[in-house]
């Protein structure tokens, strides 16, 4: 592993020409125990498709999925730990090498342990043995050029760009008292406590009947 390391480059530019050269240096590995790799495969550091709520780090989406028949694999960008995004990169890998609908069931499984990944499949991570050979490898790679993004402060420092959206002006519902009427409306609390109940444009005072939260 350490030759082919050499071989894919020792500096990098790129989060993705970091990635493709790590997944070069994995290759003889996967194929060692029974599992090649496929040759089309994209590599970012990004988001992935569940948000920064979710303790998903990695996603490999399958070639099925893709218009021109290529992994897409994904590490969340709010980790630079070059020996972590590596063993997160092995996790997405096994997903490569196993049927798109395997999740972490049978197929994934047998092909994890014989890998050296540990643990529950849903967070599998490298064991001993293949943190090793990781370790290896990150040195080989040099500098992952990425920093930490602070996800939880957001782009504008104002919070995650997926933060609960701010409470709607709580209104009140009023409708006519002429049952055969339907004329309702939306009002604030405030114009009820200074002004009364609204009037229908036929029948006169409206009831207030139901408190409720919405949006405008």
């Amino acid at each position: 592993m350490k030759d082919e390391g050499r071989k894919a480059g020792n500096r990098h530019d790129t989060r993705e020409s970091w990635l493709r050269s790590a997944t070069v240096g994995l290759r003889d590995h996967f194929e060692s125990c029974g599992y090649p790799l496929p040759e089309k495969m994209r590599f970012s550091i990004g988001f992935t498709s569940s948000g920064r709520k979710t303790k998903r780090v990695g996603e490999l989406w399958h070639a099925d999925a893709s218009a021109d028949e290529t992994f897409e694999l994904f590490i969340r960008a709010d980790l630079d730990d070059p020996a972590a995004v590596l063993g997160i990169l092995v996790h997405q890998l096994v997903h490569a090498v196993v049927p798109m609908d395997a999740g972490h069931g049978k197929q994934f499984r047998e092909a994890a342990l014989k890998l050296g990944m540990d643990g529950k499949m849903r967070e599998a991570a490298p064991g001993p043995l293949l943190q090793a050979l990781l370790n290896q490898l990150a040195d080989n790679l040099g500098p992952l050029p990425h920093a930490k993004l602070a996800i939880d402060k957001g782009r504008d420092g104002k919070g995650p760009v997926d933060r609960p959206k701010k409470q709607g002006t709580r209104l009140l519902k009023a409708e006519c008292n002429d049952q055969e009427c339907g004329y309702t409306v939306r009002i604030t609390s405030k114009w009820v406590d200074e002004l009364g109940a609204p009037l229908c444009p036929r029948h006169g005072t409206m009831r207030i009947v139901i408190k409720e939260t919405e949006g405008l």
